[in-house]
């Protein structure tokens, strides 16, 4: 399956939303932007897309929610080992009653690799960032800090999130 992301003012997304009504399309706006997923095993029809393989996914993305995007720039070499290590580490979010969907996704002439959750909300993303599991096993995964991956890391891990409007 292809994953597709392309981002721009909020109004562009809404008019490409528009244009593409027939298409499974989710808008997320976050603080100064606002990105537009597209999941499809079709070639893209955004003119800029940013690239996916989807290596590991739970339900189907909704428009509605809160999304949490952590983005790991991984170095070529470090790879097979990073992706293992993730899929390891998020295999609670499968359980998790709080996350509606979740996809992992490896770049596509790229380096950096998302995972994107959504929840049902950011105070079910809170409790699970201040839980121990997240503190002791996932954080240190995801974040670069795990002496096992950080030497992988191309650049900082960075967070970004979004919040979805439902639909009329």
């Amino acid at each position: 399956m292809n994953f597709y992301i392309t981002s721009g003012t909020p109004d562009f997304m809404e008019k490409l939303i528009a244009k593409n009504h027939k298409e499974s399309l989710i808008l997320l706006h976050g603080n100064g932007n606002s990105v537009v997923l597209h999941e499809s095993p079709k070639k893209s029809f955004f003119a800029v897309p940013r690239n996916f393989e989807v290596l590991d996914q739970k339900g189907q993305f909704e428009q509605k929610g809160y999304f949490t995007f952590y983005n790991m720039p991984i170095l070529s070499d470090g790879r097979p080992v990073f992706e293992n290590a993730v899929s390891d580490v998020i295999t609670s979010l499968k359980t998790d009653s709080t996350v509606i969907a979740y996809r992992f996704l490896r770049p596509i002439k790229a380096d950096t690799y998302l995972l994107i959750i959504q929840w049902v909300g950011p105070a079910s993303f809170d409790v699970w960032k201040n839980g121990q599991n997240y503190k002791a096993k996932i954080a240190p995964i995801l974040e670069g800090k795990a002496s096992v991956i950080q030497s992988m890391f191309d650049t900082s891990f960075y967070m970004t999130t979004y919040s979805a409007t439902p639909k009329d």
